[in-house]
């Protein structure tokens, strides 16, 4: 969920193959944060829209604004290490252990003017975006009757946006926190604070 600088050649892998291995990653993330229960799925569709489409559409944003080529790119290994983790202790435990590493956006930045803020930069964009969803879900839930189809769609894309917010600015490489924290620790500081405040208003 995080997304990679790769400064090698560029392999030309983009368009349909990208819609491809978004659509993959997404439906994979909605089976295991509706924790396989069927009832759950069209919850999590609207949280994983949110929360990893988005997420990921806004590093490539970025990095295009800096004028390089970005695309997502699915992890295949990730994708079954997902899967079979999720299934697992789904079976073992009934609660499904998320792994949420299915891929990343691929920027292929062959020159920066100042690479860790740049880079700093393309990596927080993705969870800026889960905290603002998460933060206008907050509001919206408090609106909505409680315990109604639409407020458990709400909550779910609360939950989901600002966990995914947390997990990611955690600062162990790969994950966008390392890159956030290696330009600015002060910005690193205050974007993961935020996300854990938000998280545990819910």
């Amino acid at each position: 969920m995080a997304y990679e600088p790769w400064k090698g050649a560029h392999r030309g892998s983009t368009g349909r193959r990208e819609l491809e291995d978004l659509l993959v990653s997404f439906l994979v993330l909605v089976l295991l944060f509706s924790n396989f229960d069927p009832y759950a799925v069209p919850y999590s569709v609207v949280a994983v829209l949110t929360a990893f489409v988005f997420h990921e559409l806004a590093h490539r944003w970025v990095a295009r604004r800096y004028g390089y080529r970005a695309y997502y790119k699915r992890w295949d290994t990730g994708i079954l290490l997902a899967l079979l983790v999720g299934i697992t202790t789904r079976l073992l435990t009934g609660t499904v252990w998320i792994f949420a590493a299915l891929g990343a956006v691929q920027v292929y930045a062959p020159y920066a003017y100042d690479e860790r803020e740049t880079f700093g930069k393309i990596a927080l964009a993705g969870p800026l975006v889960n905290i603002a969803v998460g933060a206008a879900a907050l509001v919206t839930l408090r609106a909505v009757i409680p315990f109604t189809p639409l407020w458990w769609v709400v909550k779910t894309t609360a939950t989901v946006n600002l966990w995914l917010a947390f997990f990611n600015l955690l600062p162990f490489p790969p994950l966008d926190g390392s890159k956030v924290v290696r330009w600015n620790a002060g910005v690193w500081a205050v974007s993961i604070g935020v996300s854990y405040l938000l998280f545990r208003l819910l």
